[in-house]
């Protein structure tokens, strides 16, 4: 897959995930256990929801850099982009807040879909590990336990102190931890992704690959700028 294509992914990315997070808190029967962090955040702090999202994935990356872990430009875009998007989406009130058990069951499983499509084009496009991933990770290597065991003591813990700040934890908190991943492993299997098989570009790699490309912009003649460079592809998995 080029790298422009693998832009276009990452940004598609970015944008379903955040309307698939809306979705889940407009549903209003509980969240998720880093939305419900989130949540916990911005009743104590008096920011907004995308602010607490920003800040919760900085600590993440931050304690991830300390403890060794690659970053790259997708840990930074995931960062950033979802939590002012979703402060956008919000302020708009592009999707309404669902007042009953039903229909908020349903508005939930909605979101957790749209929310697994975008997962799916931003891990497709290659360009780094998600923050709380990276986190689960560089977590899980100086205590010598597993990345899931890790994954899964963070957010009892993000629970934990979402609830102890007033978060909302109810239905939609179990309903998410059992059914995300069957989401995601739809998704993965409709678009024949396999998540392993993937290289994820590092800063380095990112920059040769740039440097390489204005290189070649430079030295094509004028009627030639507009074409595709004639390969800026990088080990991915095919989708």
């Amino acid at each position: 897959m080029s790298y422009r294509k693998r832009t276009v992914y990452l940004i598609l990315g970015q944008v379903v995930s955040a309307i698939g997070i809306v979705g889940m808190v407009q549903a209003n029967i509980g969240l998720d256990p880093w939305n419900c962090l989130h949540q916990g955040l911005s009743n104590i702090s008096g920011l907004s929801f995308g602010i607490c999202t920003i800040l919760v994935g900085s600590c993440a990356i931050f304690i991830s850099f300390l403890l060794k872990e690659p970053l790259s430009l997708g840990t930074v875009v995931n960062v950033l982009c979802p939590g002012l998007l979703i402060d956008l989406i919000q302020r708009f009130h592009l999707i309404p807040r669902m007042n009953g058990l039903w229909s908020g069951i349903a508005m939930m499983l909605a979101g957790q879909a749209v929310l697994a499509l975008g997962t799916y084009y931003y891990m497709a496009a290659a360009m780094g590990a998600g923050p709380r991933d990276s986190l689960m990770v560089a977590v899980s290597r100086p205590l010598r336990l597993s990345p899931g065991l890790c994954r899964s003591a963070l957010e009892v813990l993000a629970v934990l102190l979402g609830w102890l700040m007033g978060a909302k934890v109810g239905v939609g908190t179990v309903l998410s931890a059992l059914t995300i991943g069957l989401f995601l492993q739809g998704v993965f299997a409709l678009f024949h992704y396999d998540p392993k098989a993937v290289h994820h570009a590092s800063f380095s790699e990112l920059w040769t690959v740039f440097r390489g490309w204005v290189s070649a912009r430079r030295h094509q003649p004028p009627e030639a700028k507009e074409a595709e460079p004639a390969d800026d592809s990088a080990p991915s998995a095919s989708v």
